[in-house]
């Protein structure tokens, strides 16, 4: 929505309930507007519900690739409202342009920085500073909302220390480290190191 050239590759479309009601109606819509992908396994949770579709890639060397639709059905609020955002997509087998319901670009960010706490995946560190290195967000708006966020899942927020020592190990992590590599796009730079260095700068020495 906000990263208008894709850096990076993403197999997952991630929603979020906004209203309090029963899934199952949107989820059959979801899984009729992506009949062409064939019957998708459904995996039902407490906070969260999940269609995954697998399917073999168009283009050769034909491999089995899949894509996850997962449905975050707990946090039904917003911390700085909803926004109508223009969407338009223009390949060689679909055109089309739509207005979409989502999150101002602050509380994105905000849920990212929980996410590079609780997640060992580096595509988190990525898509921070990606965002911070494009655009100019207002970053008390992004604490704000971090704030609201982690203290939703959690009765103990992690302090800074805390914080900066969870990183510091994670940057250490052939895991974290590698989460990238198959996601970027051939002609994205990026160092992770360097990532952490602004992205900590800029947010992580502000909670």
């Amino acid at each position: 929505m906000y990263l208008k050239t894709q850096s990076r590759y993403s197999e997952d479309i991630d929603l979020v309930q906004i209203n309090t009601e029963p899934i199952k109606e949107t989820m059959e819509r979801i899984r009729k507007a992506l009949y062409f992908l064939g019957k998708p396994v459904i995996k039902q949770k407490v906070h969260n519900n999940t269609l995954l579709f697998r399917f073999n890639s168009e283009i050769p060397p034909i491999k089995p690739i899949r894509l996850k639709v997962e449905i975050n059905t707990r946090e039904h609020f917003n911390v700085l409202g909803l926004i109508q955002q223009d969407f338009n997509v223009n390949s060689n087998w679909y055109s089309g342009a739509c207005k979409t319901t989502t999150y101002q670009l602050e509380e994105l960010l905000g849920t990212k920085i929980r996410a590079l706490y609780q997640r060992r995946k580096g595509r988190d560190l990525f898509d921070l500073w990606k965002a911070l290195s494009t655009h100019t967000p207002d970053i008390d708006k992004i604490i704000r909302c971090y704030r609201e966020y982690i203290g939703f899942v959690v009765d103990n927020p992690p302090t800074q220390k805390e914080y900066l020592l969870n990183m510091e190990l994670k940057l250490q992590d052939e895991e974290f480290l590698g989460d990238t590599e198959m996601l970027l796009h051939p002609e994205e730079s990026y160092n992770p190191q360097e990532a952490w260095a602004l992205v900590r700068k800029k947010l992580i020495e502000k909670l």
